[in-house]
């Protein structure tokens, strides 16, 4: 008698809120009515409008409601992977988000998200042509265990790539540190989406930070270092 377990799984939180169609309407209006008064951000983003990333401080309600969202999906999948064993405050979120809007031609390049604990996105709107390819404006994440790609084993999910179709009200929750993309959006579609990093300040993280000690007195004179008075 055997088992077969199965490792080094990775979490990957997709959710569909109901009733959003009256809410992403008008995130719409407050995103599009942005783009045309703020600069593109430079980020991982190729021929896409990105905000800055204090969309969570946009004096709007709807951001409000954006917000509780978050703090709920942060719950659920920090709940799941500790198995019951921890379920974070929304004092214990720390956050930030930026919108995004992609048209014909843009993409994002593979990439992963700063030092946090959780990253998601919420699709506002989804209008996306697919004549060229099914895959436009779709986001795909990649197998993290890289050496997974020079295993030739067919129909295994040795380095296989995970999809998720945007679509109004989906919200997605994933792992900072998973590598993912954006395929190019064809011609006449629209996408707009809000991107947004969680980080958790857990007990551990307290702890550690109450045992060591601040360097905040350590001053810096050119390449020397200086004793503080």
């Amino acid at each position: 008698m055997y088992k077969i377990k199965s490792a080094f799984g990775t979490p990957i939180l997709v959710k569909d809120w109901p009733d959003s169609k009256e809410f992403n309407a008008r995130l719409t209006e407050i995103i599009l009515e942005k783009e045309t008064s703020t600069p593109a951000a430079k980020r991982s983003n190729i021929g896409s409008w990105d905000s800055q990333k204090d969309f969570l401080e946009w004096p709007h309600k709807e951001i409000a409601t954006l917000k509780q969202r978050i703090v709920a999906v942060t719950r659920e999948m920090t709940m799941k992977v500790t198995r019951g064993k921890y379920s974070p405050a929304s004092q214990d979120m720390f956050a930030h988000a930026w919108a995004n809007v992609s048209r014909a031609d843009s993409y994002r390049k593979i990439h992963n998200h700063e030092s946090c604990t959780w990253s998601g996105v919420y699709y506002v709107r989804s209008r996306l042509s697919q004549e060229k390819s099914k895959s436009s404006g779709i986001i795909e994440f990649l197998d993290p265990r890289m050496l997974c790609i020079t295993t030739e084993l067919p129909n295994s999910n040795f380095g296989g790539r995970v999809r998720v179709m945007p679509r109004g009200g989906r919200m997605v929750l994933f792992p900072n540190w998973l590598l993912h993309y954006v395929n190019p959006v064809e011609d006449n579609s629209l996408r707009i989406c809000v991107a947004f990093n969680v980080k958790l300040e857990t007990n551990t993280v307290k702890r550690r930070s109450d045992s060591m000690l601040s360097l905040g007195d350590v001053k810096f004179s050119e390449d020397r270092v200086v004793d503080s008075d």
